[in-house]
């Protein structure tokens, strides 16, 4: 014990020496972060030069070391200054979804400097791209512009910076021009990413768009009604057409017509088939999906069969379904009673009116007297 007891007291004796007491209430400085001023000049689609000058910006105070040429000058955090926004592309709308034949707006807005820029836009699906729209305020001139798209230039509006006090960052005011993007009207073609790139004398920035084309499958049931003779098989085919993308599934259901109890689909079921996907010429997609029934028996009467589609544009799985009627499995119900009751009605009416009315024999004037 005597033992353990002085090990921990060479130890402690170590750590208070040696390594001294942390003192967690006060943190660490920060390390300065290196920056890049840009001055006037040119760049991108514009002409001119921009120039560049290494700093580097110190947060929360702390030494500072003294100046020296061979390093990036640093940013006094205790001096009053302005920062200008050079540019800031930015999007309401990064993720876009619509249905062919309807317009769609690709909101695209940036802040910067008043001061002439460039604007392209440019579509990219599958490994290939290609410019859809440029323009150039410099001239007003829209060298690049494919049928279906045009340039929404909204009015220009500000964005004003806060002053949080002499050690804060100000920014000055900076307008926001929308260069919104609109295709009219969207078809399958125009899903993909889009770029909207801004072009300005001291820089460049672009900004990313998706765009998904969702058109929701239509769906037919046939036959439609199912009338089957007792022994004789049936096939039922499920029609999905006009969808878009490709991705669809269609699964089957029975259930017994009475109570709506879910039934082994496997005890009328003998085969299942399903076609390959067809493109139609606006670019949607078709397929079919089947069932071949067993012979019909007179249990079968009344079993419903559901074809259930699910579809990315499909909020809710599509359920459609039809009855089986077995024929002759049960008697004549009501309705057909009352049927046949106004047949006979009619035909007896008919029948009266067609036939001859019966002679009768005339009367002696004599005998009447």
């Amino acid at each position: 014990m005597a033992a353990r007891a002085a090990l921990r007291l060479l130890l402690a004796g170590l750590f208070v020496s040696g390594w001294g007491v942390a003192d967690v209430g006060t943190p660490p400085p920060l390390p300065p972060l290196p920056c890049t001023l840009l001055g006037p000049g040119g760049g991108g689609a514009l002409p001119g030069a921009p120039t560049q000058r290494q700093v580097r910006l110190w947060l929360g105070g702390g030494p500072q070391p003294p100046p020296n040429p061979g390093v990036p000058q640093d940013l006094d955090p205790d001096a009053n200054f302005n920062v200008t926004v050079a540019l800031s592309v930015f999007t309401l709308t990064p993720d876009l979804r619509g249905p062919p034949g309807v317009p769609l707006e690709l909101h695209c807005a940036f802040t910067a400097p008043p001061g002439p820029f460039a604007l392209e836009w440019r579509h990219q699906d599958r490994g290939a791209g290609r410019r859809l729209l440029a323009y150039d305020s410099a001239t007003s001139r829209v060298p690049v512009a494919v049928p279906g798209v045009q340039l929404l230039l909204g009015p220009s509006r500000r964005r004003g910076g806060d002053d949080g006090g002499t050690t804060a960052t100000t920014t000055t005011a900076a307008a926001a021009t929308e260069v919104t993007l609109r295709l009219d009207p969207l078809t399958v073609a125009h899903q993909g990413t889009y770029v909207c790139s801004v072009f300005l004398p001291h820089g460049q920035a672009q900004q990313l768009l998706r765009v998904r084309v969702l058109e929701p499958p239509k769906v037919t049931l046939r036959p439609t009604p199912l009338v089957v003779a007792p022994g004789t098989p049936s096939e039922l085919r499920c029609e999905t057409s006009g969808y878009f993308p490709l991705d669809v599934g269609v699964r089957w259901q029975r259930h017994a017509g009475d109570s709506g109890t879910p039934l082994a689909l496997e005890d009328t079921v003998s085969e299942t088939w399903t076609s390959g996907h067809r493109q139609g010429p606006d670019g949607t997609f078709s397929r079919s999906s089947g069932i071949r029934l067993v012979p019909a028996r007179p249990q079968h009467h009344g079993d419903v069969y559901t074809c259930v589609v699910t579809h990315a544009a499909l909020a809710v799985p599509l359920r459609v379904h039809v009855r089986m009627e077995v024929a002759g499995a049960t008697g004549p119900g009501v309705e057909d009673v009352v049927g046949l009751c106004l047949v006979a009605f009619v035909l007896c009416g008919l029948w009266r009116w067609l036939s001859p009315a019966p002679l009768r024999p005339k009367q002696d004037p004599k005998k009447t007297q």
